[in-house]
């Protein structure tokens, strides 16, 4: 009778202690819970998102083809000088559609390109001023769906990691002491409550209709890194067939619009934000050789919204994106396109924003601090000038007005 009632108390007492070390797990899960939340909706770069909205505000809108847009280029090609011009010009949009779509992996990936390229240098020699017209709308066509398409690609690859990120706690809780009645019982209301706070969250972060894992099972994570590391050399290669054939006026109107894909590239592979830096000196160096005709507020959008990935890409060693010489010719090219910059003003607030990315970054380039020191001796100089001028006192009324 003793031993039956000693080996009773000895089970209530091994499950007090099972249920207290249960609340004790619980109550970590739920505060891994919260953590994970905050991270994934606060902002991870709030320091340019005041001045990239403010910069939205002097455009209308975001430069983007889609399908149906791309069909009305068609037809547009269609009636101008003759059908066969028309034909080369769906024939055209086609292959470059046709290589956009197109993993890099495949085997007729370079079949398809080196296609695009014969049309294209076909329609230059052989062709006249229409040809040549449509070289160029053609290609700034396939350069805004290929902005769209890595912008879509690069959210797809955010979007899971959140979703990651929401999930991760479904597999810590099953390996919660849960497999007893008397620890379950007590707790169920408490845990049904946590599932429909999950589930809430989950339908506030994933699109609808899917879950966590339908929605990880839609396109897998390195499937999406190839297709938009892909995408960003495809950018690089239309820009630099715009310069061969044709002028990037277009292309730099829409990569100063491009600010989804901007704030996106932050936090892209290395390999992406390689082709994107590239992408985004190339079209300065254009700026700065005078080749690229634009309007300030352009070149001021484009320098705002990329300084940030210039000054955060890496620049190691298994991620050089520059020889010593060509980061060297980069920055001087910089420093040109930001001293055209007019009023002084504008070259302020581009240096402004350089020298807070450039401090918070761990990269050494691009170096403006020469750039920044002849801007401060030219205010000086301004400042300077224009005290002078209000001493002297037939114009000290004028200045006063």
């Amino acid at each position: 009778m003793v031993a039956n009632m000693e080996q009773q108390w000895g089970r209530k007492s091994w499950g007090v202690w099972e249920q207290l070390q249960f609340l004790v797990m619980l109550g970590q899960w739920v505060l891994n819970v919260m953590l994970r939340v905050l991270v994934v909706f606060l902002p991870h770069h709030i320091s340019t998102s005041p001045i990239i909205k403010a910069l939205e505000s002097l455009s209308q809108s975001d430069i983007f083809y889609t399908q149906d847009e791309m069909r009305e280029y068609q037809s547009w090609s269609g009636n101008t000088g003759g059908s066969e011009q028309g034909a080369i010009g769906r024939a055209l949009a086609q292959v470059l559609v046709l290589m956009n779509d197109m993993p890099a992996s495949f085997r007729k990936y370079g079949f398809v390109r080196a296609m695009a390229e014969r049309i294209l240098s076909d329609n230059d020699l052989q062709g006249g001023v229409t040809l040549k017209q449509i070289n160029q709308l053609t290609l700034e066509t396939g350069f805004a769906r290929t902005v769209y398409m890595l912008s879509n690609f690069l959210d797809n690859q955010q979007r899971k990691q959140q979703v990651q990120a929401l999930s991760w706690p479904w597999r810590a809780l099953k390996g919660l002491p849960l497999g007893t009645s008397s620890l379950s019982l007590p707790f169920l209301p408490l845990l049904a409550c946590l599932k429909k706070g999950a589930d809430l969250i989950s339908q506030i972060v994933l699109p609808q209709n899917q879950t966590p894992s339908e929605s990880l099972s839609v396109l897998d994570t390195y499937q999406d890194g190839e297709m938009a590391e892909k995408l960003a050399q495809e950018l690089l290669w239309l820009a630099e067939k715009l310069n061969e054939f044709s002028t990037m006026e277009g292309a730099v109107l829409q990569w100063s619009s491009a600010s989804f894909l901007a704030n996106l590239s932050l936090y892209a592979s290395p390999r992406v934000q390689r082709s994107l830096v590239k992408l985004s000196g190339f079209l300065c160096n254009g700026l700065a050789s005078g080749a690229i005709e634009t309007s300030p507020e352009v070149t001021l959008k484009l320098l705002i919204l990329w300084l940030p990935l210039l000054c955060t890409a890496t620049h190691g060693v298994d991620g050089t994106i520059f020889s010593s010489s060509e980061r060297a010719e980069a920055e001087r090219m910089l420093e040109q396109v930001i001293m055209k910059l007019l009023p002084e003003a504008e070259q302020e607030l581009v240096l402004a924003v350089w020298l807070r990315e450039f401090i918070a970054s761990s990269s050494d380039w691009p170096n403006l601090q020469l750039c920044y020191h002849n801007w401060c001796h030219k205010t000086r100089k301004l400042s300077y000038f224009a005290s002078s001028i209000c001493d002297d006192r037939p114009l000290k009324q004028l200045c006063l007005q």
